[in-house]
């Protein structure tokens, strides 16, 4: 797997929790600061480097 392609999936994949983020409202276990590095990521004002990969993976972890 190339860098290109791993970049698309982290792409696709912080885009499939800015959509579940929004499909549940008040119920996401998403914090804000999650919610604006997902946002920087896809809008590429954010580079992958500073980027906590732990965003990408479902885990219980919340500031809510």
């Amino acid at each position: 797997m190339n860098l290109g392609s791993m970049r698309k999936i982290m792409i696709k994949s912080a885009k499939d929790k800015l959509a579940r983020h929004k499909n549940l409202g008040q119920r996401s276990t998403l914090s804000v600061l999650q919610v604006a590095e997902l946002l920087d990521f896809v809008s590429g004002k954010n580079e992958a480097t500073t980027t906590h990969p732990a965003i990408f993976f479902d885990n219980g972890f919340s500031l809510n």
